[in-house]
């Protein structure tokens, strides 16, 4: 069964993203002094637009907040999917999809694959303006493979329970994944 959700997971994520949900769920921002990029979603990338009140001095500062507001939008797009299309699950379904909602390495995968695509520095406003955005294609893949390796991972961790079961423990499993899924015994 968690192959399964593992294979919806992706399907589902992947025609969030490239379906119009995503511009329908943010728009477009208009403000006023701001560049006419700002808050524009392109459909190849999921983009964040933010803005600092400075100088050249704020520009850095302003594309770690960028990077920081990204990472917080893909992380809330996947916590979206999940509750609008996973419900009524067995607790080893919901620890597999709390695997994947509490991602270790997003922080590097979008800091990896962030492109500011847009600055302005505005010295008559005095603010410095950035876009940054991630590829669309780039997050699938990722997913992809996440998904994947916990698949395999809750396999591997479901054969050594299954040996420890009938060997009423007296011997150890194969001792991959000996502490990942301590949350599905805690479950149980």
């Amino acid at each position: 069964m968690i192959a399964l959700i593992a294979t919806s997971l992706v399907k589902t994520l992947t025609s969030y993203l490239f379906g119009n949900y995503l511009k329908a769920h943010y728009g477009s921002v208009e403000l006023d002094g701001a560049p006419s990029w700002y808050g524009q979603q392109p459909d190849e990338a999921i983009c964040v637009s933010t803005f600092r009140d400075g100088g050249l001095e704020n520009l850095e500062l302003t594309k770690t907040d960028a990077e920081i507001k990204l990472r917080k939008r893909v992380s809330g797009i996947i916590d979206l999917v999940i509750y609008k299309n996973f419900q009524n699950l067995q607790s080893d379904e919901e620890a597999f999809l709390d695997r994947i909602k509490k991602d270790k390495k997003l922080p590097l995968f979008v800091k990896a694959n962030t492109k500011f695509q847009n600055i302005k520095l505005d010295k008559d406003e005095n603010k410095v303006f950035v876009r940054s955005c991630l590829d669309k294609n780039a997050l699938i893949k990722y997913e992809q493979k996440r998904v994947k390796e916990l698949s395999r991972d809750i396999t591997y961790y479901k054969a050594d329970k299954v040996f420890d079961e009938l060997d009423d423990g007296s011997t150890k499993g194969s001792g991959r994944i000996k502490d990942s899924f301590d949350e599905l015994d805690e479950i149980k």
